[in-house]
């Protein structure tokens, strides 16, 4: 009796079978490109997921990714479990940061047409942080509709007039990463690694409010923080972000200070977007 085949051997009477069938070209396509090597192993935390409805997607709030102290080379980091709990419905934690530094105090609040986010920084160190700005992150990679790698769906607005990501004159940067001044806010020193990978938009924000159109066009996800100091977008694979980086300007040891963000789901087109996310944040943050 002839041995079972081994699973070599089997693998190749498989791929001789598809390729007569004419299916072999399918499985080289999926190995095509760069090899994919494994990376780093990440607790990308606090992060909430905000799912739409009927398990259409989600947006991922990183709430906050870091902190900047008036340079983008001084940070204190804030990355590490947070022991989110639910009250009366909404979501909230409140923890200090591994090395002491730093309280955070965030609650998210189920609001009309979306999401609030409530962020409270204390400066628990020794020392008076300057120009204090939290990059908070809204990674769409889950998003489906809103996930726009080309960025030509993805818009911010300038001396009243709406601009796409995609192909923006900036300083210099890689063409992967972008950031954009609000107007009324004063640039953060920049380190020249920072200039290397970040490019900020010649034209400035008018506002802070940064937009996603859906595929389809019926939907704008809106996402602002009062205030905001600049709007960031990553168009790498992993994350597919979109920032608009609240500012919580000095803070001495012992104090803090709150800052209001959003995440809005807005029907119609930007003009109706923008005048509806600027009426929620006048409503909700006096």
């Amino acid at each position: 009796m002839n041995s079972p085949l081994n699973r070599r051997e089997q693998l190749k009477l498989t791929g001789l079978a598809l390729s007569c069938f004419g299916q072999w070209p399918r499985i080289p396509a999926a190995f095509s490109g760069e090899t994919i090597l494994p990376g780093q192993a990440v607790v990308r935390q606090p992060v909430i997921d905000l799912q739409f409805e009927d398990h259409l997607g989600l947006a991922q709030w990183w709430l906050p990714e870091l902190l900047l102290l008036g340079h983008t080379d001084v940070q204190v980091a804030t990355q590490g479990p947070a022991d989110w709990k639910k009250t009366d419905g909404n979501w909230n934690y409140d923890r200090v940061t591994p090395d002491g530094q730093l309280s955070v105090t965030v609650a998210i609040e189920r609001i009309e047409l979306g999401w609030m986010a409530t962020m409270k920084l204390g400066n628990r160190s020794a020392s008076s942080w300057s120009n204090v700005v939290a990059p908070v992150c809204l990674l769409l990679n889950a998003s489906g509709v809103f996930q726009d790698p080309q960025w030509t769906g993805t818009f911010y607005r300038s001396d009243g007039e709406f601009l796409t990501y995609a192909g923006r004159e900036t300083d210099g940067g890689r063409d992967l990463f972008q950031m954009t001044l609000v107007k009324g806010q004063s640039m953060l020193k920049r380190s020249n690694d920072h200039r290397e990978k970040w490019g900020f938009t010649e034209r400035l924000s008018d506002d802070g409010i940064m937009a996603v159109v859906s595929r389809d066009g019926t939907t704008v996800l809106t996402t602002t923080w009062n205030p905001s100091h600049h709007l960031q977008a990553n168009r790498r694979r992993t994350y597919s972000c979109i920032h608009a980086n609240p500012y919580f300007g000095r803070l001495a040891p012992g104090e803090s200070r709150t800052c209001y963000g959003y995440v809005l789901l807005c029907n119609g087109d930007l003009q109706q977007a923008w005048r509806a996310t600027k009426r929620i944040v006048r409503e909700t943050s006096e």
